[in-house]
């Protein structure tokens, strides 16, 4: 699962490379970490990394994936944002469009446009339900909707083609 996490002026990509338990192996702007990860309560977790151990507390915020993190030490907001995947090199250029993968094995809970649809960069394009969160996926640039290839409650793999949207 990959995915963009922004604090502040910050954004960091993140990737879940291998989870085996409570053991993840991820990858933050191509470093690798291990981590042993456990969920305390609802919100709450504990990490721990390299002998050091952090208590997190993550409360929404209202908008979808935004968070207000707690540590002993510091209290910060996130959006955590799915990293939305495309063709070779982010675009075709033989075609001129964005294919739209799923960043993350999920359920579709909404989809925001249709076939023929003009978008713009940022426009909400999908709700995704993964992992007992709702995400937004947004478009990453103008285009117009030429394809949706997924209905809502459909059941999604990871990086299956959602939409395909044609540059302008």
């Amino acid at each position: 699962m990959k995915m963009h996490v922004k604090s502040g002026k910050s954004e960091k990509a993140v990737k879940i490379i291998k989870k085996d338990d409570d053991l993840f192996t991820v990858s933050i702007n191509d470093k690798i970490y291990e981590l042993d990860v456990v969920k305390v309560e609802e919100g709450v977790y504990s990490i721990l990394h390299n002998g050091n151990s952090i208590n997190m507390e993550m409360i929404s915020i209202g908008r979808q994936g935004s968070y207000k993190v707690n540590t002993l030490y510091k209290s910060f907001d996130i959006d955590v944002v799915p990293a939305i995947n495309f063709g070779k090199g982010g675009k075709s250029k033989a075609n001129s469009h964005q294919l739209i993968k799923a960043p993350m094995p999920g359920r579709i809970v909404k989809i925001k446009v249709k076939e023929g649809d003009k978008v713009e960069e940022g426009t909400p394009l999908l709700v995704l339900s993964a992992m007992k969160m709702e995400n937004e996926l947004r478009s990453e640039g103008s285009g117009v909707v030429s394809k949706i290839s997924i209905k809502e409650d459909d059941l999604v793999k990871d990086l299956q083609i959602l939409m395909d949207i044609k540059e302008l």
